[in-house]
């Protein structure tokens, strides 16, 4: 679902040095397509989908791929891309042999200039090829800056009633992706003292974990006042209690030192942090802080997001992965590619025996009222987000722009989602580690 950065065109016999090629740019952070390694579905219509959605094109030119049908078309898709104006795309030809091109080849890429790896080898030639692009790629990674790096962002903060009751449906509809692994912690402890960390209205932990026999005594922290009031008013008794909290404060520590003092708790054997990972600049700081008060041998389940993990198909206009691509932009959001951080996160916090658990939530045995209930907590978000940024900043360009876009594309994206044939995979993942 992520942009494609270049997309590489080549014949069969360059298999090895498009290999090749891909490692060394990969490294380098920039994102490749190329077949069969990136097909999904209907081979001829992901080709097509990922040359539009590239914005450069490199090429592998010898004897073979210049007469090749398939470079050829492939190479028409990007040169008719470029005539129509279909958003900015870039041909980079790489010259791989001293061959005349075919004059169907040289048709489209003779004015084109070209990268020859005949006069300067082929190392040389993917170091020139790796500069030009990151050349070109410049200004587009600036645009993303926002999901370079992760922001503080207190999302309940500002959240109204019907974002909590999205936030309701979101934890209905994962208690299948994960119980199992609640039930499983549940079952290992002799009495469970558990630490949840952005706790919510308490639904989640108190639905998982609340009612099981061996509770010995819950503490939820959560940013939001009003909100942690809602759960003490629905939940608190001599066992549970939340509080008011910033998990990324300096004085974190302090304060939960205190709370521990206050509720005569002497250590957690369970720490519970569920879809807030995503919305912290700095997690390490927060995995570290809890270590002291947390006895070795404890289970920690975090569960985040990571949007590279969705799939949609079919997707032939590009509707959800502009959705997607759109979600990063949102300042609300959090950082939208966490998920893929946590095992490392964990291990550099000192926690060990890290385990994914989980990963990827779809649409495959869902009824329609579930699959309305995973369009509605993904997509829904990003349109009502986008809504309320646009309302509060009007001169805010890529908040109107996203606002319009969204609004007029979410009935087609809502209807495509819940056609039969229709599939999805939205980027949860579960891990779970140790003390």
């Amino acid at each position: 679902m992520s942009k494609v950065d270049v997309f590489l065109s080549y014949e069969h016999s360059l298999k090895s040095v498009v290999d090749r090629i891909c490692v060394e740019l990969e490294s380098d952070g920039i994102r490749c397509w190329y077949a069969p390694r990136d097909v999904i579905g209907d081979y001829a219509t992901s080709i097509v989908n990922a040359i539009e959605e590239a914005t450069i094109f490199v090429v592998l030119l010898n004897d073979e791929s210049s007469k090749s049908p398939h470079v050829l078309n492939e190479v028409e898709i990007a040169y008719k891309r470029i005539i129509d104006k279909k958003g900015d795309l870039t041909i980079l030809p790489l010259k791989l042999d001293d061959q005349d091109l075919s004059k169907a080849m040289e048709y489209y890429v003779k004015r084109m200039h070209w990268i020859d790896a005949t006069m300067q080898g082929l190392e040389n030639a993917v170091q020139e090829l790796k500069y030009k692009i990151n050349a070109v790629l410049k200004p587009y990674k600036e645009e993303e800056i926002e999901q370079s790096e992760r922001k503080a962002n207190m999302y309940l903060d500002g959240a109204d009633e019907r974002e909590i009751k999205r936030l309701e449906t979101q934890q209905i509809l994962l208690k299948s992706f994960d119980s199992e692994l609640y039930n499983q912690v549940a079952a290992e402890k002799e009495t469970m003292r558990i630490l949840d960390l952005g706790s919510n209205n308490g639904d989640l932990i108190m639905g998982r974990l609340g009612s099981k026999d061996n509770v010995g005594f819950i503490l939820g922290l959560e940013y939001n006042s009003d909100i942690v009031k809602a759960a003490n008013d629905k939940y608190e008794n001599n066992k549970v209690h939340f509080e008011q909290c910033n998990l990324e404060s300096d004085d974190f520590a302090s304060t939960l030192r205190k709370l521990c003092e206050k509720y005569n708790i002497p250590d957690f054997n369970v720490v519970n942090i569920s879809m807030i990972m995503l919305h912290l600049k700095d997690p390490i700081k927060l995995l570290k802080a809890i270590r002291p008060f947390i006895k070795p041998g404890a289970t920690i389940i975090v569960k985040d997001i990571d949007d590279g993990l969705n799939v949609a198909y079919p997707d032939d206009d590009n509707l959800f992965s502009h959705a997607v691509s759109i979600c990063s932009k949102d300042d609300l959001s959090g950082y939208r590619h966490s998920g893929r951080q946590i095992y490392t996160l964990l291990h550099k916090s000192g926690y060990k025996n890290i385990r994914l658990v989980k990963s990827g939530m779809d649409t495959t045995g869902m009824d329609y009222d579930e699959k309305e209930a995973l369009f509605n907590i993904y997509f829904a978000f990003i349109k009502n987000d986008f809504n309320d940024l646009a309302k509060k900043d009007p001169d805010n360009s890529k908040y109107s722009e996203n606002a319009k876009w969204i609004n007029e594309n979410y009935e087609k994206l809502e209807n495509a989602f819940l056609e039969d044939d229709f599939f999805f995979t939205l980027g949860f993942v579960l891990f779970k580690a140790e003390r």
